[in-house]
């Protein structure tokens, strides 16, 4: 059989999309499979794994679901560095990359540190796990020069999850509809918006979400207290149309951004958490990536 076969672990959506456009055939360890021939004549095709599964070993340090990584890693998908050509061109014994021509620009451990407000060690523990799973790019001098921002989202969430992660999350239904909810959000100073509704929000203008959103998913510094000013009824998990949850890190609602006047949480988290919320949540955040590639083409890989 002539052509190329690419074997890996784990073969995320983008760069599945590029080996189909290549002509490569491929197959991962969670069973996505495709496999192409003219001579003999041959297609075989299988789905696997949304997202990446935890290594078969891992350490404790390795554990990417803490306050503090969360800092790292969100400040790490919010850097622009110059996007590489190709992130799997890595050696296995180096860390260097093919760049496209672009600015040179390098963040070191104590910069990074500074901007993501945690301490250096924490960095230095964090980035040998994200270099290994081929996320980040450091040069010889130990200096980050580039992000694969989608393989870094896929790295986080094996061990982050937004239901897990973060304070036990407490079921309400809004007798009103959600659309009473998001108007009091507007006035709200202790909530931050995050899930299907945020990631509509921070859609780049011009682009209408294609799904209605059914639920909200809000992080508030006390469920009591927001239950009560939204006017929201405890209910089991499968009646919930607003789910409170607070977060492992309450920095995200100190000040946070706002869409059409609501308070959302930063886009790196939305992300994440749309990724690990069940249902149809992991397509939306892939639809908002390839939404924010098309004016920042650092989200097409």
């Amino acid at each position: 059989m002539a052509g190329s076969i690419y074997v890996e672990r784990y073969i995320s959506a983008p760069v599945r999309t590029k080996l189909d456009l290549a002509g490569i055939s491929y197959v991962d360890t969670t069973g996505w499979v495709h496999i192409v021939s003219d001579d003999p004549m041959l297609a075989i095709t299988a789905s696997g794994a949304i997202k990446s599964p935890k290594p078969p070993t891992q350490a404790a340090f390795s554990r990417l679901n803490g306050g503090a990584t969360g800092r790292v890693i969100r400040t790490l998908l919010s850097i622009k560095f110059p996007s590489a050509k190709r992130m799997t061109d890595v050696a296995a014994n180096s860390e260097s990359v093919a760049f496209a021509s672009a600015p040179a620009l390098t963040v070191g451990v104590r910069e990074l540190a500074k901007m993501a407000q945690v301490s250096p060690g924490t960095v230095s523990k964090i980035l040998p796990v994200l270099v290994a799973d081929g996320a980040v790019v450091r040069d010889s001098h130990g200096y980050i020069t580039a992000v694969n921002r989608r393989q870094l989202l896929d790295r986080w969430t094996i061990d982050y999850h937004v239901l897990e992660s973060n304070g036990t999350p407490a079921y309400f239904v809004a007798p009103r509809g959600i659309a009473a909810i998001l108007t009091k959000l507007k006035a709200a100073a202790d909530e931050a918006l995050t899930g299907a509704q945020a990631g509509s929000l921070w859609l780049p203008e011009g682009i209408v979400p294609l799904v209605p959103v059914t639920q909200l998913v809000i992080y508030t510094t006390s469920t009591d207290k927001s239950a009560s000013h939204l006017g929201l009824v405890p209910v089991d998990a499968p009646a919930a149309n607003v789910i409170l949850i607070q977060p492992q890190d309450p920095a995200i609602i100190d000040d946070p951004m706002r869409k059409k006047d609501i308070p959302v949480a930063p886009l790196p988290l939305v992300l994440a958490d749309l990724l690990t919320l069940p249902g149809r949540y992991p397509q939306q955040a892939e639809a908002l990536m390839d939404a924010l590639a098309k004016t920042d083409p650092a989200w097409k890989s």
